[in-house]
C-alpha cells in the first residue's frame, strides 16, 4: 500500500473518530462486529489469538506469552489506524503466512468502527 493511500486512510478515519461522540458511537459499533472476532480474541488475556488491550501502537508480534507465527513476528508492523484497516480488509495479504484464519473484513465502515473499537481498549497496568 503506497504512502499517500496510507496517509488517506489515517486522515479518512482519524476524521470519522475525531468528535467524542462520534468515536463512541462508532465504538459501539466496533464492538458489535468485533463479536466475530471474539471467538478467537479478548481484550484482556491470550487465547487462541493474543490479547487486544493496547493493540493500537504495538508491534506485531510482541504479546508476551502468546505463541506467533513467524511471518507475524518477523512483520514488525506498529499498529495504527491504516496498518490496522489493511490488515483488517486483507490479513493474507498483509502479512503472508500468518495464522489468523481469517478472510478480512470488505467493508471500510466496519473495519473503521472495528479500529475505533479496539483503540478504546487500554492494557491493564
Amino acid at each position: 500500500m503506497s504512502t499517500i493511500v496510507r496517509l488517506a486512510l489515517s486522515l479518512i478515519i482519524a476524521s470519522i473518530t475525531a468528535n467524542g461522540s462520534a468515536r463512541a458511537q462508532d465504538s459501539e459499533r466496533g464492538l458489535q462486529a468485533f463479536a466475530a472476532c471474539a471467538t478467537c480474541h479478548a481484550s484482556d488475556h491470550n487465547g487462541i489469538g493474543p490479547r487486544l488491550a493496547g493493540v493500537v501502537g504495538r508491534t506485531s508480534g510482541t504479546v508476551e506469552g502468546f505463541r506467533y507465527s513467524r511471518a507475524m513476528k518477523n512483520a514488525k508492523i506498529v499498529w495504527d489506524a491504516a496498518s490496522l484497516d489493511a490488515y483488517l480488509a486483507e490479513p493474507q495479504k498483509v502479512i503472508p503466512g500468518n495464522l489468523m484464519p481469517f478472510s478480512g473484513i470488505a467493508d471500510p465502515r466496519q473495519r473503521a468502527d472495528v479500529i475505533a473499537y479496539l483503540g478504546s481498549l487500554k492494557p491493564r497496568d
